[in-house]
């Protein structure tokens, strides 16, 4: 009994910090692959963005929450077919819009919007 209670505790844990999924088309929720989503438009993790043939790296990781207001910046590089771009990412989210965060990339001159799925 006591070991199943400590896996429902960890199991709990685990879901409460899990990362949201975030992309910038919301009709992107509804497939479980990554991979089947990369025509559609970007995903956001921790560390990276990405969609078809574009990929962008960043460091240190960030971290989505939702309960204060947070702008942060990190170094990374974006790479597609034969280019690699050194980048500045600015991220902006808080608890005025649950689940969105904006981002501001070198080379863009309007912001990426993501939102977590469901």
């Amino acid at each position: 009994m006591i070991l199943r209670w400590a896996a429902f505790a960890l199991l709990a844990a685990t879901a409460a910090t899990a990362e949201p999924r975030l992309v910038t088309n919301p009709e992107m929720c509804a497939f479980d692959d990554p991979i089947d989503t990369q025509e559609m438009g970007m995903e956001l993790d921790a560390t990276s963005m990405f969609e078809i043939e574009y990929f962008c790296e960043f460091d240190p990781p960030m971290e989505f929450r939702w309960d204060g207001d947070v702008t942060a910046t990190r170094l990374g590089y974006c790479s597609e077919p034969g280019l690699i771009t050194p980048i500045l990412v600015t991220f902006q989210f808080g608890s005025y819009e649950p689940g969105a965060v904006t981002v501001w990339w070198q080379g863009e001159h309007e912001p990426s919007r993501f939102r977590a799925c469901p």
